[in-house]
């Protein structure tokens, strides 16, 4: 059986290469690898199999950013690195089973209940890293020795290896897979053989002396007493066999040095362990994804907001499928000033959300904090929201931001009617689709006929979407008429003052506040007319007749 204490994943697995990060420690063990060479190995490391297509929401729901720079990986008052790229994979493909999920779910609980359990997962994950340093080391091996290195490596492998057991025992998630790994390797030939090389290189002999001072406290001589070899160890060799050794090889005529024995002697050893450091590496992978996953929550626990294990529901299995979103925060906010505004937000299951308000309302924020809502519950990670019920979905389509491109073959209709196809040939049943300013690149009455005909043909997908518009009128009037079950109508909420509130309350908008928001950037007509006046000013200054320096001063006679 493979050694691996999988954090991921019920039924254990081992993320990485097996054969390829085994060529690579080999390696690296007897001359120094590069963190190049590791770090694409592990980013390689194989991922969840997923219904989602990352394809279809990554890009719109900023996930890059998110991993990059809104969670700040902080262990013993230091920023660490981690292996990003590989947390981006993990993120967009979540497990297909509910049970994957819910496995997680339980170690992250547990790490929030048990702080010690935290602390040792953090001293644990510093030790795999320094490991990992070590094996780096093509610079620092250069200031000492090479036998030296590698055995400082098999003495930081011992350390790993018992750190495992002891530091985990009591664990009721999975975190007790990692005090059953330490055990397996305690009990194996290449553990003891190890132990035994560590033993005979740091106690060969134990030497007591007598130390004369002087009344300086200055050492003026010392003398042994006694010395004792270590003749337990099952690599100890009698002086006397030494010295015949070293005689049979001169004799003979080979040039073998001592060091070049040790050398071989703990490559051997190193071969006997390797198994255990590929399940370290990549029990050290999994650890990252719940230190982030700590390190995104208590972000934002400093801005005042909570992160919450969401309950998730299987809507086959289910009558109450709703979702449920209480004090629901965009987490990408985290990286502006201001602590970012919460909102609730109730919908049904199959609920398809037609959502309107003013712009810089919040509705573009509200649809990105739902679809990563949504793929952070189903990576088994804290959801943005005091509390959380959401359905476990089969695929995610969003759509946000549409850039133009310098290639681009079609127009602002064209390419709405593109990504309009491609979300249907995307698709799969119960999924969460979410659509920023549909049909918004054409004139209102075709692009009503396109929006009636994509909401009516969606609700036999039965997905949940969210759906913002700007065509209050044609929105008012689906409210009033529900050609189509499921419908849901949300606006941006208004203070006394016409303000956003940043919340969301059932309705449909009746204004855009198209004039408030033109007004607040200076596109109104007396802004627009001062701007007019001064071009024509700076235009007549422009042109004015400059004075003659000249003028007034009689020519001098031509000679």
């Amino acid at each position: 059986m493979t050694l691996v204490a999988d954090l991921l994943h019920p039924e254990p697995e081992l993320s990485l290469d097996p054969t390829g990060i085994g060529q690579l420690l080999t390696f690296a063990f007897a001359a120094g690898g590069t963190s190049e060479d590791l770090t694409r190995m592990f980013n390689a490391a194989r991922v969840n199999p997923t219904h989602f297509r990352a394809d279809c929401f990554a890009k719109d729901l900023f996930v890059n950013d998110l991993v990059g720079r809104c969670i700040v990986l902080r262990v013993k008052n230091r920023e660490r690195s981690f292996h990003r790229a590989l947390l981006v994979r993990e993120i967009t493909h979540p497990p297909q089973q509910l049970e994957v999920v819910q496995f997680r779910q339980e170690i992250l609980r547990e790490l929030l209940e048990r702080p010690e359990l935290k602390a040792q997962v953090e001293k644990l994950w510093l030790h795999i890293g320094e490991l990992t340093s070590r094996l780096e080391v093509a610079e620092r091996g250069k200031r000492y020795d090479a036998i030296a290195r590698r055995i400082d490596i098999l003495r930081d492998i011992k350390h790993a290896v018992d750190l495992l057991e002891s530091g985990f025992r009591g664990a009721k998630s999975g975190l007790s897979r990692i005090s059953e790994l330490g055990r397996r390797v305690r009990e194996s030939k290449g553990y003891k053989d190890l132990c035994d090389v560590l033993d005979h290189e740091g106690h060969m002999a134990t030497v007591e002396l007598r130390v004369r001072l002087g009344q300086d406290g200055r050492l003026r001589s010392f003398d042994i007493v006694r010395s004792e070899e270590n003749v337990k160890n099952p690599f100890y060799v009698a002086p006397f066999r030494r010295f015949l050794g070293r005689l049979r090889w001169f004799v003979g005529g080979y040039k073998v040095r001592e060091a070049e024995i040790v050398g071989r002697l703990a490559n051997q050893v190193f071969d006997g362990v390797q198994e255990a450091v590929i399940a370290l590496f990549d029990l050290g992978l999994k650890l990252e994804f719940y230190l982030a996953a700590l390190a995104l929550r208590e972000r934002a626990a400093t801005a005042g907001l909570e992160m919450c294990l969401p309950e998730l529901v299987d809507p086959a299995k289910s009558s109450e499928a709703s979702s449920e979103l209480i004090s629901l925060f965009n987490p990408l906010l985290l990286l502006e000033t201001r602590a970012p505004r919460p909102s609730d937000l109730r919908v049904a299951g199959s609920a398809l959300a037609v959502i309107t308000g003013p712009n810089s309302g919040g509705k573009t924020r509200l649809l990105e904090a739902v679809g990563l809502a949504q793929l952070l519950a189903q990576a088994g990670m804290f959801v943005p929201a005091r509390r959380a019920r959401l359905c476990f979905r089969r695929g995610l389509f969003v759509s946000l931001a549409q850039e133009t491109t310098a290639d681009q073959q079609e127009g602002r209709l064209g390419t709405e009617l593109l990504r309009i196809r491609r979300m249907f040939e995307k698709l799969d049943f119960n999924s969460l689709i979410i659509l920023d300013e549909l049909c918004s690149g054409t004139n209102p009455s075709e692009g009503e006929g396109i929006f009636q005909l994509v909401v009516s043909l969606l609700a036999e997908l039965e997905p949940q979407a969210f759906i913002t518009t700007h065509f209050l009128e044609f929105a008012a009037r689906l409210a009033r008429e529900r050609p189509v079950s499921g419908l849901e109508f949300l606006q941006v909420e208004l203070d006394e003052s016409n303000d956003p509130t940043y919340g969301f309350v059932p309705g449909v908008a009746p204004t855009s506040l198209a004039g408030r928001t033109a007004e607040r950037l200076g596109v109104t007509r007396e802004a627009l007319e001062a701007l007019v006046r001064d071009k024509k000013r700076e235009q007549r200054a422009s042109i004015a007749p400059r004075p003659n320096p000249d003028a007034g001063v009689d020519a001098l006679p031509r000679r």
